[in-house]
Order: structure tokens, then sequence, then C-alpha cells
């Protein structure tokens, strides 16, 4: 998205490669030897296995060359977009035309300092071996190997953010593009815990179709010291008044179009606004139409 001069915050990537070598040797052994002989139409036994290995790679220490390769990378995030960012896991057989991994690997938001990046970056190592994420992949069709890729992000300081498909998720009209919104890190609406504001842009035209805006009692955001989030609880005018305006839903339509356009399929986004500017999190296939 970047290449292609969407708005997408500066960061690095750590490839499926660094996953490799960070498993390279008695580690890659192990968790080969836990899975040649797993059921995985076992449920307990997948369980036991995702255990195993996560335990496993807890305990490993990511090397050397990879680790100061991470320190430096980061280095130079800090001083694009300061020093907190976005630990965003990225496995390699995510997010393709058939399947969708949302909400299977972990996502860790405001780390700062470069210990805090190569603890977080192992944590997403970990949730490649959640059972969740074992099972969805052999259900699938496709093997329990895997490998994970690591996209670490400048963090936005979001004041508004959300959702965007371009399609209706519910009626699967290719003819609209459905944003949610609401204020704070988007983490509340993917985690459920806000019903955000919901509205419908007619593709083309960008004409406003429908506008729903429901009752917000928090908003996540960056904790000011680093590590994590906190909660503010909204109540009066601000909790039942649009958390975007109109205008800016129909720029977040505009955007989704476009990706969808680059991608040559329907895409279901993740965006943020910070002081006035839009910004591109993330794409992927919508595999449920």
């Amino acid at each position: 998205m970047f290449d292609a001069g969407f708005p997408v915050p500066p960061g690095f990537c750590i490839t499926a490669d660094g996953y490799r070598h960070f498993i390279a040797g008695s580690v890659a052994g192990e968790i080969e030897s836990i899975l040649s002989s797993l059921d995985t139409a076992d449920r307990a036994a997948v369980s036991a296995a995702s255990q195993r290995i996560i335990e496993l790679i807890g305990a490993a220490s990511i090397p050397n060359d990879l680790a100061d390769e991470i320190r430096v990378a980061y280095a130079a995030l800090c001083e694009r977009l300061g020093e907190n960012c976005a630990v965003r896991s990225s496995a390699v057989s995510e997010d393709g035309s058939a399947a969708s991994f949302a909400g299977l690997y972990e996502t860790y938001l405001n780390v700062k300092g470069a210990d805090s990046v190569l603890e977080y970056v192992q944590r997403c190592y970990q949730s490649l071996w959640a059972d969740r994420a074992i099972g969805y992949r052999t259900r699938r069709g496709g093997g329990v190997d895997e490998a994970m890729a690591v996209v670490v992000m400048g963090l936005v300081p979001s004041e508004t953010s959300g959702i965007a498909f371009t399609a209706h998720p519910v009626t699967g009209s290719l003819d609209q593009v459905v944003i949610n919104a609401s204020y704070g890190l988007g983490e509340a609406i993917v985690s459920g815990r806000v019903t955000p504001d919901m509205f419908v842009v007619a593709k083309g035209t960008g004409a406003l179709v429908s506008r729903d805006i429901y009752p917000k009692t928090l908003a996540l955001y960056p904790h000011p010291a680093g590590g994590g989030v906190v909660e503010e609880e909204l109540a009066g005018a601000k909790c039942t008044a649009p958390s975007i305006t109109d205008e800016d839903a129909v720029a977040v339509a505009r955007m989704a179009e476009r990706v969808e356009t680059h991608y040559g399929s329907p895409q279901d986004i993740e965006w943020a606004m910070a002081a006035g500017k839009l910004y591109l999190l993330q794409s992927r296939p919508i595999t449920t139409l």
C-alpha cells in the first residue's frame, strides 16, 4: 500500500525469513516434532500442542543479528513519527483471496522502546501458534506449518478511526462503501466494545446514502507514557455526536474505492484520522460475499 502511494504511516517489516531465522535449529526441530504426530481433528491435542509451541517460542531468544537490525530500524522510525508504534502480525497465508484471518493473530498498540518492540515481535510469533489459528489454517485446507512476518508501524494518535467495507457486508451490494467510525483508536470497534457510527456512501458519486449515529460510551487512546492504551468514558454531547463529518466519511469512502481498484477485489480496510489527515492502516480482501 505504501508503494502504491496510499497514506500509510511510516514503518518497517520484519519478513517471514526473520521468523524462520528466529526458530532455526532446535526450536524448529521441536516444533516439527510436535506437529508431526498432531491429530488436527482432536481439539484437546491441538490445544496442548499450541501451548507447548507458545512456551518454546517464549523461552527462545531473538538472534543478535536480527535484534540489532530491528533496533536500527526502530531508531530510524522514531526519527520520523516518534517512539510510539504498533506491532502487527502478518502471517504468510493471512488474508488471501479465499480466507481472512481477522482477529486470529495479535496486534499490539502503543509500544515504546526498542526492548519492548523486540518483546512484542516475539509475542506476535507466539500468536502464530494459538490453537484457534492452527485450527483455522487446517480447516481452510492449509497445513499447520506457517511463517510470520511482523509490521512495526508508527502509531497514529487517532482522534477518530474505524473500518470500511467496499461491499455492503449485510446486503452484498457492490456499489456502496460502508464505514464504521468512533473516537480514539480502532481497537474499541474491532474488539466490539463500542457500537460505532455507520455511514453508507455510494461508489462513484460519493453521495451519502445513510448515516446512523449511535451513543459511543468509551474511547481508547494511547497511554501518555507509552505501553498500552487508556480508556476514556464518554458522556454528554460528544457521546451522541457524529464521530466524523459527512465530508470525512466521503473521504474515507473515496480512499477505500481506490484501494479496491488497486487490489482488484472488494476490500475491508482499517483507517484513522489525526490532525485532519486520513491514514490507511490495513487492507484485506472480503471473503464472505
